[in-house]
């Protein structure tokens, strides 16, 4: 709390004002003479999604809110457009996004070897557990079997590593995967805790702005036993499901 007596500031400035509902940002732009908005339109709307005690990732009704970015691109306030895309190491992970948000505008930086993509699909015979524990559980088993194989080596342990799920439950299923191998074999979690950043296990909602050397998605979605595919696919089948998907 800042007293409203307290002199205003000069200068007020969000950063990722894309994932910042309006309501909370209203009272801080009312302490300051001048605002910076810093998001992108294009990304991860703020939501109420995670407030609920309960999720029902197949059955909720739309609950993005408004973000500050989007009242401000409404009022048409000053633009700025930033145009150099630094984090990709190599343009083909940046590649699909730049093409089909962004118009092909983002200059990225040319990577030694080109012609060679550094994202690579790898398909799991398993299936989408629809009806009882929305898992994938034999995909959870190859995600942490990937991370076992490379901090179990030493040259591969030198990557930082990040898991990012298209839903909550598959991410809890790994997270307590990964957790049931350290059990098992304590040595792995102390070769996992001796690398220079954390793993994480993240779903879509909340893994924006993170970083690490390999990232792997777990989809999840898939058919299910019966081999029936399902075309709800969560918060992405929902409205602004694209701007998670980027």
């Amino acid at each position: 709390y800042i007293d409203p007596a307290y002199p205003r500031f000069d200068l007020v400035i969000f950063d990722e004002a894309s994932q910042l509902p309006t309501c909370e940002a209203v009272g801080v732009i009312a302490r300051g003479e001048n605002v910076v908005v810093v998001g992108d339109p294009k990304q991860l709307p703020p939501t109420s999604f995670f407030n609920a005690n309960s999720v029902d990732e197949e059955n909720y009704e739309k609950e993005d809110l408004e973000s500050v970015l989007d009242d401000c691109l409404a009022l048409s306030m000053p633009q700025k457009h930033l145009l150099w895309h630094y984090r990709s190491r190599h343009e083909s992970l940046i590649a699909y996004s730049n093409a089909k948000y962004y118009d092909n505008k983002l200059m990225t930086f040319p990577s030694p070897a080109d012609s060679i993509s550094e994202v690579s699909w790898v398909q799991v015979e398993g299936f989408y557990d629809k009806g009882s524990s929305k898992q994938n559980k034999a995909e959870a088993q190859a995600v942490v079997a990937e991370i076992v194989r490379r901090i179990s080596d030493p040259e591969l342990r030198r990557d930082s590593i990040g898991v990012v799920t298209f839903s909550l439950v598959q991410q809890v299923l790994i997270d307590d995967l990964l957790n049931d191998e350290y059990r098992k074999n304590p040595q792995l979690e102390t070769w996992a805790n001796e690398m220079y950043e954390p793993i994480f296990i993240k779903n879509l909602e909340n893994v924006q702005g993170d970083e690490r050397d390999i990232i792997i998605f777990s989809i999840g979605y898939a058919p299910n036993e019966l081999g029936r595919v399902y075309t709800n696919f969560g918060s992405l089948s929902a409205e602004g499901g694209e701007n998670r998907l980027n």
